[in-house]
């Protein structure tokens, strides 16, 4: 087994083969062939040849000119499951957690500190119940690796449980999206959070909410990843909206956000890109790789819309979504 390890970023590659070759596993092989695109591959292959030299976060980041956020989701999904969805043999491919393990005596250290106890006390009070220890961790590990200070916190907990992502899992997906967005002071968490994106009424118009009709922060906090976060313009986000309306046949942007989702974890960039995941999953579909697909009528609402630049596909683009993800 080859260590690669940091105090903040343990990775550990999972293999006993110590060779000058590169010689891959039967379990990562199939995850290659099947399931891994172009920068999980190459970040795979990069651990296989420099697993010795104790690579980092950083280091793999800056060897490719990648994101850290995009290494450690390149890293995540090694430490999935097999494309059987079983336990690969020896467990993960990769070990990676992307956060320090707190020991008790660290955790009583960090009580001690008043912001810290304030902060317990601050979420008990927002939860309504005493908060577990692993509840505890998600705490420490947003005040302490994210480095949010303490009143950023608090306004992170008011925010998430205010917008009903109570689930502290839920809570550090939120606080991540603010570091990756640059956010570390109160003051800037509360510009974006009352920041509107100009794309949002377009977005609502694609989807046939009613012109009166306001959206919620959860449903800003959607089209802001898109636009922020993914970097897709309406061209892509049109898309997925009208794709939304064609198969469920009502406006929900949490059903655009998993169809965006799907699209950026699959590497999209362009409208091209979605044309290309299409021909791609019809070839499979020819070949009996895929499950049959339920077919579903065509909105006539969807069809006039105004973003129609796509050809109208007449397969159940949920089912299709829930397969494709599935494999993501």
């Amino acid at each position: 087994m080859k260590q690669v390890t940091t105090i903040m970023d343990p990775i550990t590659l999972k293999s006993d083969l110590c060779c000058d070759a590169l010689v891959i596993p039967q379990a990562a092989l199939e995850k290659c062939l099947k399931e891994a695109n172009e920068s999980q591959l190459k970040i795979y292959l990069y651990l296989l040849k420099n697993g010795s030299q104790n690579p980092t976060v950083s280091t793999i980041a800056d060897y490719f000119n990648y994101s850290e956020q995009d290494v450690k989701r390149a890293l995540r999904f090694w430490n999935g499951k097999s494309t059987a969805g079983k336990d690969t043999a020896g467990g993960n491919i990769v070990e990676f957690s992307g956060r320090p393990v707190y020991s008790k005596e660290k955790i009583a250290a960090f009580t001690d500190k008043p912001d810290v106890s304030q902060l317990l006390f601050v979420a008990e009070q927002y939860v309504g119940r005493p908060i577990k220890p692993d509840e505890v961790t998600s705490i420490l590990y947003i005040y302490d690796a994210l480095g949010f200070p303490a009143d950023l916190v608090e306004y992170l907990l008011e925010y998430c449980i205010s917008n009903n992502k109570k689930s502290f899992r839920s809570i550090e997906s939120v606080a991540t999206e603010w570091k990756e967005a640059g956010v570390s002071t109160l003051n800037a968490a509360q510009k974006l959070t009352r920041h509107v994106p100009k794309e949002m009424k377009e977005v609502m118009e694609a989807l046939g909410f009613p012109s009166d009709r306001q959206p919620v922060e959860a449903e800003v906090a959607y089209v802001r990843r898109w636009t922020q976060r993914y970097g897709y313009g309406m061209d892509i986000i049109g898309e997925a909206c009208r794709r939304t309306v064609l198969s469920t046949g009502k406006p929900s942007l949490r059903y655009a956000n998993s169809i965006i989702k799907g699209w950026h974890d699959a590497n999209v960039k362009k409208p091209e890109d979605i044309l290309r995941l299409d021909e791609e999953f019809h070839k499979k579909k020819m070949k009996g790789t895929l499950t049959d697909i339920p077919v579903r009528e065509t909105s006539k609402k969807a069809s006039a819309g105004k973003f129609n630049n796509f050809t109208g596909r007449e397969y159940d683009y949920d089912a299709l979504m829930k397969d494709a993800l599935k494999k993501g």
